[in-house]
């Protein structure tokens, strides 16, 4: 057998993918399973959270013929409400249709995975792209976050994709202009995007100065930026190159934004976007932490941010690396800017970094960038000690997401008790009292919601507390029931006028009256609200004379004192009749007294 020595050395052998055994991928496959599974149990049984009813109201107000802030408040930008009024509209107005919209997240949390996954494995390596995709899968924050009915998951998906396309390969104008289209989009559906796009360009520029650790000035010449005479001669093209990539990506980003402006400038309400989700946003305190806490956050940070930085860079090739690079100094600048300077921190406002910080914490464990080496001596205790954390962070994710889903049982119901109530005791033309939008399918009588921005302004007296003026301007004669966000006036005459019947408020108020025998003092009230109103026993409905004519049917009130002269014993309940009549009552329905 001769061999031919002239022939070229044949290519070393590709590294062994681990990700490609079977039992490796079955693990990986079947924990994504699982958290796919768990999710499908938590849109029928996880809580839901204020956000979501309040995110439902708007897209129905799109349904109902009306434009956003200019016919009802909001503070979102708008473009999730939009997109998703067909879909409302086709469900319908009930109960379930909380629970279909709620699906509907389910293929955007998906898509965000295989973006995820992409990113993964194109910047780290395959191993890595899946673990970081299931811890992704797991991450208790994004779990429930993303499966709530909220713009925050658009959100995401926009900005992973953005990551994605930005990071795909040379940053030339298609390339960034589709990245601008998708962070544009993002901002059409959150104004949260503001900071991190700032955070994005700036890392940008730092990558793209950065250099690799050991560097000899390689890394510009592998860049295509050599310092010899040809790329000298090549500058002004490669300027005006760069010049045109720069156009094409902001011309993307001003795309949506600007057709959303254009569409609420054409209804006249352009002035209203602008009331609602901007002016209202920045009425927010500049609570944030403490001086000596902020610089603490910042010499604790920027160290870290820079090891980071420096791992990102250690391996594969230059434009790899500097991609990757850019990814981690956007999310680690990101997380330092959010403690630092943001005003207001929710949990959701993290979502379009964990997937990236997922990744790199899968590439630190289980394998990194990919690098033409073979593996060094004595790595076999780092790997196996990255493979512990992986499977421990993973365990704790896992229960964590047990624990806080179907192991709790069905926790819907105060909220879908609520838009139920709603639906039986109101007609959709209206109002009815809630604090974000709980009744979901009817109009608000109170114009701004009662979130965190909106109870701050009115505590400081930027936002008058007009509710009792708007219930009744609207005969309102549902709320909902007694929370933390009513501001003290509105809370006073709530607590007057309305009485408790279950899941909701409803207009009426307790007849004082001793008990013992007959005959029974008259009771004086006020009535604040007219309308159509019965008067309850413990028993059923109450005997007397109500403003001396025997009380035999439920009679309307006009605005002013009543007195009723009772024949039946006390306790006694003025009520809104319709409720009355559609089976609610603020008696309980064991012995006990009245429920206050």
């Amino acid at each position: 057998m001769s061999t031919d020595l002239s022939a070229p050395p044949p290519p070393p052998p590709r590294e062994r993918d681990p990700i490609g055994t079977p039992r490796e991928r079955g693990w990986a496959l079947a924990l994504l399973g699982m958290a796919v599974a768990l999710r499908l149990l938590g849109v029928w049984e996880y809580r839901f959270n204020s956000d979501e009813p309040q995110h439902a109201h708007v897209v129905w107000g799109w349904t109902r013929g009306m434009v956003q802030y200019r016919d009802f408040f909001d503070n979102h930008t708008p473009l999730f409400h939009m997109l998703w009024a067909p879909l409302l509209a086709a469900f319908g107005e009930s109960v379930r249709t909380l629970f279909w919209l709620r699906l509907t997240m389910l293929p955007l949390y998906l898509a965000a995975l295989a973006v995820t996954w992409l990113i993964g494995r194109r910047l780290l390596s395959p191993r890595a792209a899946w673990w970081g995709t299931v811890l992704t899968a797991l991450l208790p924050p994004f779990f429930v976050k993303t499966l709530e009915f909220r713009t925050d998951v658009p959100w995401t998906l926009l900005w992973l994709v953005a990551f994605q396309v930005a990071t795909g390969g040379a940053p030339g104008p298609a390339r960034l202009f589709l990245a601008g289209l998708a962070v544009g989009a993002a901002a059409a559906v959150s104004l949260k995007s503001s900071l991190l796009l700032a955070c994005l360009l700036g890392s940008a520029l730092a990558a793209a100065a950065w250099r690799r650790p050991g560097g000899d000035g390689g890394d510009a010449a592998n860049d295509g930026y050599a310092g010899n005479d040809t790329s000298r001669r090549r500058t002004p093209r490669a300027a005006g190159r760069a010049l045109a990539a720069a156009g094409a990506g902001l011309a993307g980003l001003a795309a949506v934004p600007a057709g959303v402006a254009l569409y609420f400038q054409r209804h006249g309400a352009l002035d209203a976007l602008l009331a609602g989700a901007v002016r209202h946003n920045l009425q927010v305190s500049q609570h944030g932490p403490a001086p000596l806490k902020r610089a603490l956050i910042l010499a604790v940070g920027a160290p870290l941010l820079i090891v980071i930085a420096r791992w990102s860079l250690r391996a594969g090739p230059p434009a790899l690396a500097r991609q990757r690079l850019l990814l981690a100094l956007t999310a680690g600048s990101y997380l330092i800017a959010l403690e630092v300077l943001w005003p207001l921190i929710t949990s959701q406002t993290y979502l379009p970094v964990e997937p990236l910080l997922c990744l790199f914490v899968a590439a630190a464990a289980v394998g990194g960038p990919r690098a033409a080496r073979q593996p060094a001596a004595g790595s076999r205790p780092r790997v196996a000690w990255g493979r512990a954390f992986l499977a421990l962070a993973l365990a704790v994710e896992l229960c964590i997401d047990l624990l806080h889903g179907p192991l709790r049982g069905d926790q819907t119901g105060p909220t879908t008790a609520i838009v139920a109530a709603a639906l039986r005791l109101t007609a959709p033309d209206e109002a009815v009292f809630d604090d974000k939008g709980d009744a979901v399918f009817r109009r608000r009588a109170f114009v701004p919601v009662l979130e965190d921005i909106t109870r701050e302004a009115m505590a400081e007296g930027r936002i008058a507390d007009t509710i009792p003026e708007a219930i009744l301007s609207h005969r309102v004669c549902v709320a909902t029931l007694a929370s933390r966000r009513l501001p003290p006036r509105g809370k006073r005459f709530l607590d007057a006028n309305f009485l408790p019947v279950g899941p909701v408020r409803v207009c009426g108020r307790w007849l004082l009256g001793a008990a013992g025998q007959p005959p029974y003092p008259a009771a004086v009230f006020q009535v604040e609200i007219p309308g159509r109103y019965t008067i309850l026993g413990s028993g059923g409905p109450a005997r007397g004379r109500l403003d001396g004519t025997e009380l035999t049917a439920p009679r309307d009130l006009a605005a002013g004192v009543h007195v009723f002269a009772p024949r039946s014993p006390p306790p006694w309940a003025l009520l809104w009749a319709r409720a009355a009549e559609r089976g609610f009552s603020p008696f309980p329905t064991t012995p006990g007294g009245p429920r206050r």
